[in-house]
């Protein structure tokens, strides 16, 4: 400093969350689930994405008494859905999700800690592959880079269990929509203009959950993807605001050419 003084480093305070709110309050109410650990609501009811026409949301609120929360990025917030790995898609719905990790910087949940691709297959690790994939590796063995692996036959599709029974901690991300598409919207104006809209507007990511394969101690394979926060946030509200979860473009993409519109 000029005057000889000492620089002191302030970190910005995360922002504070300021999702679509219903005018009228919760329509539809389904569920709250209580969460006392870090004083918040999660409620699933009518969701205002597409117009109203998404069906249901998960929705928001500090608990009664609680001034304000703020959580890191990384944290998993909540489980997605019951359901298994398979070896393809359901063609009924929109909630599998795919195992298609595509950079090493890419985040992963394995043995209760979340890693980059990069780190968790770092020479001695412990872990050198992930099941499904190809990784290209640097003289020095560090993973520079890793793709889905074309000619892999394993089960590559998270899939929902029909039967889900009571909405719990455990099953409830898998009702966030993607508050950054409209309903009409498809793919939008491509990847640049959906991923700043998604980092906006929404607070969600999935993040794949990884098991060591128990006939491959070396492979970590997929069992369940994770409603994870994209971003270091904070909660003020008493009154329920919707979260959305990020779904990518090539989700949307996807769906533009088979004809399909919207969140159903």
């Amino acid at each position: 400093l000029a005057d000889g003084g000492e620089a002191q480093l302030v970190q910005a305070a995360p922002p504070v969350y300021d999702g679509p709110t219903p005018a009228k309050g919760l329509q539809g109410l389904v569920c709250s689930v209580e969460l006392p650990e870090v004083g918040l609501v999660l409620e699933v009811a009518d969701s205002l994405a597409g117009g109203g026409g998404a069906g249901r949301g998960l929705f928001v609120r500090l608990a009664e008494g609680v001034d304000s929360v703020t959580l890191p990025a990384g944290v998993a917030f909540c489980g997605y859905a019951a359901g298994r790995m398979e070896l393809a898609a359901d063609s009924e719905g929109g909630k599998t999700v795919g195992f298609a990790l595509r950079s090493a910087d890419t985040s992963v949940f394995f043995e209760q800690q979340l890693w980059s691709v990069a780190d968790l297959l770092a020479p001695g690790s412990g872990v050198r592959h992930i099941a499904g994939h190809e990784v290209e590796r640097d003289a020095g063995g560090r993973v520079q880079a890793i793709s889905p692996d074309p000619d892999w036959g394993g089960a590559r599709y998270f899939v929902p269990s029909r039967e889900q029974g009571d909405l719990s901690i455990m099953n409830i991300g898998q009702m966030s929509n993607d508050l950054a598409m409209s309903l009409a919207g498809g793919a939008g104006a491509g990847d640049s203009q959906y991923s700043a809209e998604s980092r906006s507007r929404n607070v969600l990511v999935l993040v794949q959950r990884l098991e060591r394969d128990p006939d491959r101690p070396s492979v970590a394979r997929p069992s369940r993807p994770v409603s994870t926060l994209a971003a270091d946030v904070t909660f003020r509200n008493s009154a329920p605001m919707e979260l959305g979860c990020e779904y990518g473009e090539r989700y949307w993409s996807r769906r533009a050419e088979a004809g399909e519109d919207g969140f159903s």
